[in-house]
């Protein structure tokens, strides 16, 4: 069976003895070469969450950063930048039109990072988010020049000096006065390696006299979402200070009302207990979507599909058991299939699947309430208001799994305002 990069990363640990040199050292040197051995670097050192982390990092508080053609540094270092706890659900979508003569990309389609930067772009998204036109000048792959920096860590903060190390940027626009660096997702996560905003930062802030400003962009249920940071010390890695979140979507007056008429033509339904079947906990809608794609493709074990997503097991169980409460799928043994209703869904264009998913989805009495909410004070219910839904139409108590499952009924309700039918 082939391995895993998470087993893969335990045999080069075990090989190089790389814990007891960090203990001794500090840090630990690797080469692309010393990790090709193994498996293509690009593959084993891409870790965007920390999510991603195999547990020989995470166990140890470990990271690792390329800082040169082909080296990379491992060492008790905090990449990432936790976005979870910063209420940006809170925050009401800005409605935004898509002009009505572009024909070659569909925002009702959104199928990469590039593909929702275009849309955010044309939209006028961009323009709003940072106030004023803006041109797109930089994109792609590149390497910054040499630079030095400090980083925290376990022990306070080290310095790391990195020459011409690989970087990539999503979406690059200038302005008249400013210039727009942004790392962009095709969903929210719940923190991004600051490395992705840091080293194209630092490549470009002594060639410009513009005012830089890193975006972390997500688009993620129909909602277009912009983190806009300032690095306070250019010379601190961790120094990136949220100064403001946008969200916009797609407007369509013709599909609100095309919703509000299948909210009000769907018969409700009793959620079952939750040992039968378990009240989703799954953010992303567009993952459980994919999910269906997958299983149509055959990747159907829980194990094939986190990998496919780069997520744990546990997390993909998640997944699972959401796409099994819509009706979606179902399980056989330890492989899941598409029901009837799932096989009929993936097969219908973009807009009448959306329609049937609505339907899947507004069934359970606690989504359609709180759909209900939305449509009648034209504002998403808050958690509270959700778990107050909850209590009434479901079995769950417990106050922490109440909260965790009022974030996933409020994604699933910004997917339907923000899908296009």
């Amino acid at each position: 069976m082939k391995k895993t990069v998470a087993e893969l990363w335990e045999e080069i640990f075990n090989d190089y003895h790389i814990i007891d040199e960090i203990q001794k050292n500090g840090y630990f040197m690797i080469t692309a070469d010393e990790i090709r051995y193994y498996k293509e670097p690009r593959l084993m050192t891409k870790f965007d969450f920390s999510s991603q982390l195999p547990n020989i990092f995470k166990n140890n508080n470990l990271g690792i950063l390329p800082i040169d053609n082909g080296e990379y540094i491992i060492g008790k270092y905090d990449l990432f930048k936790d976005i979870s706890k910063t209420k940006y659900e809170n925050i009401e979508p800005k409605k935004m039109q898509f002009p009505s003569y572009i024909e070659t990309i569909d925002p009702d389609n959104i199928y990469s990072e590039s593909n929702a930067l275009n849309v955010a772009l044309l939209s006028g998204m961009i323009e709003d988010a940072i106030g004023e036109e803006v041109a797109e000048t930089i994109q792609g792959k590149m390497r910054a020049t040499g630079f030095s920096f400090e980083i925290n860590g376990v022990n306070g903060k080290t310095r790391i000096s990195v020459n011409r190390p690989a970087m990539e940027i999503d979406g690059g626009y200038e302005g008249k006065t400013k210039v727009i660096l942004i790392e962009a997702k095709n969903y929210l996560p719940k923190d991004f390696v600051i490395r992705q905003l840091y080293f194209p930062y630092r490549h470009w802030f002594d060639k410009l006299s513009k005012k830089l400003i890193p975006i972390f962009f997500a688009y993620d249920n129909g909602i277009y979402t912009f983190f806009i940071y300032n690095f306070a010390d250019i010379y601190n890695y961790n120094s990136l200070e949220l100064k403001e979140i946008k969200r916009y979507i797609i407007n369509n007056k013709n599909s609100d009302e095309i919703k509000q008429e299948i909210m009000e033509r769907t018969e409700t339904v009793n959620d079952l207990p939750q040992s039968e079947v378990p009240f989703p906990q799954a953010d992303s809608f567009n993952r459980i979507i994919g999910i269906a794609d997958l299983i149509d493709s055959k990747i159907n074990t829980a194990n094939s599909i986190a990998e496919e997503y780069e997520f744990d097991v546990r997390q993909g169980n998640y997944y699972l058991a959401a796409a099994k409460y819509l009706g979606i799928i179902d399980r056989t043994n330890n492989e899941y299939l598409l029901t009837p209703l799932g096989f009929a869904i993936i097969n219908l264009d973009m807009k009448s699947r959306n329609e049937k998913l609505i339907e899947a989805i507004l069934k359970h009495k606690v989504f359609y309430n709180s759909y209900k909410y939305y449509i009648e004070n034209k504002k998403i219910p808050s958690k509270e208001q959700i778990i107050k839904f909850m209590k009434e139409y479901t079995d769950i108590l417990n106050h922490e799994t109440l909260n965790r499952r009022a974030s996933t009924v409020r994604g699933w309700i910004e997917w339907i305002i923000g899908c296009q039918i």
